[in-house]
């Protein structure tokens, strides 16, 4: 279904009106399909091909990124993040994401809910908050995932965002907020479930500064990978998130960046619609 709310154009997908009950699908997510999932892969990965002087960030002003380090999760910003599970095709795969905003709603990337080539929408969607091992906080479906029109369409890093409607309240006592102001320069925390470390089992997190890459924000040597996608970057403030892990991409000197799309009106009138669904009792 699509919509056009205040300017805005929206693909709202009602999940709840499939066959399957929240009880099939959690029932579908046994150990043994959490442990065989594979990694989301990030939206835009290899070489990029843009010549290093269109847009590059400056390097030499900033600290590089810390390594990857086991998040705390009974400590904020980390304790309203969680490993997604979702099907797509008939491949099981997880990705990152956080509680945002209410307790019954959640911030991932726009390739962790639909195909970036296809367009398929993904299904069996589980987020299972504080994933440590094969425990969690807590689990929830889906009943309502939003998203921005034609993103995979037009391959467009800046739209790599989705809201999913969640089945039932999380306890978290503080979801994360967002800020449209200006990210650039400023100290974020980008958090997820990335394979490479602990076998994706763990949340892993790395401290740095956001740059900007024509239009979406960026890590400068950030290592988080497949499996992080979705997952937040959040201010010194431990709450309010400024950005996702959407991408990772190499250049062509050999250096690495990972990216996220910016937070802007776009972003806001989405989160907007978002609101009147939940007002209409979805």
């Amino acid at each position: 279904m699509t919509f056009s709310p205040d300017g805005g154009r929206f693909a709202a997908f009602q999940l709840g009106n499939l066959d399957k009950s929240s009880q099939d699908v959690r029932l579908y997510w046994t150990p043994e399909r959490k442990r065989a999932a594979l990694p989301a892969r990030m939206f835009r990965t290899g070489v990029e091909q843009v010549p290093e002087t269109n847009g590059s960030p400056v390097l030499s002003r900033f600290d590089p990124p810390s390594e990857p380090k086991q998040a705390d999760l009974g400590k904020m910003p980390f304790s309203t993040g969680g490993k997604l599970f979702f099907t797509l095709d008939g491949v099981d795969y997880v990705g990152s994401g956080n509680i945002f905003m209410k307790q019954d709603l959640l911030l991932t990337a726009a390739h962790c809910v639909q195909d970036d080539v296809t367009g398929h929408l993904a299904e069996n969607f589980v987020f299972e908050r504080c994933y440590s091992g094969e425990e969690s906080a807590e689990n929830f479906t889906f009943k309502t995932v939003v998203l921005k029109e034609n993103w995979h369409i037009e391959k467009e890093n800046k739209w790599d965002y989705a809201i999913a409607i969640l089945d039932k309240d999380s306890a978290v006592a503080t979801p994360l907020k967002y800020s449209l102001e200006s990210a650039f320069e400023k100290e974020v925390a980008a958090m997820g479930y990335p394979l490479d470390f602990y076998g994706g089992a763990q949340m892993m997190y790395i401290n740095g500064t956001v740059t900007q890459r024509r239009d979406y924000w960026t890590i400068v040597g950030g290592k988080l990978t497949n499996g992080a996608s979705g997952g937040a970057w959040v201010l010194k403030d431990n709450v309010t998130a400024v950005g996702l892990n959407s991408f990772s991409t190499k250049t062509a000197k050999g250096g690495i960046y990972m990216g996220s799309p910016k937070f802007d009106e776009e972003f806001e009138k989405l989160y907007k619609y978002v609101e009147t669904l939940l007002q209409g009792g979805i």
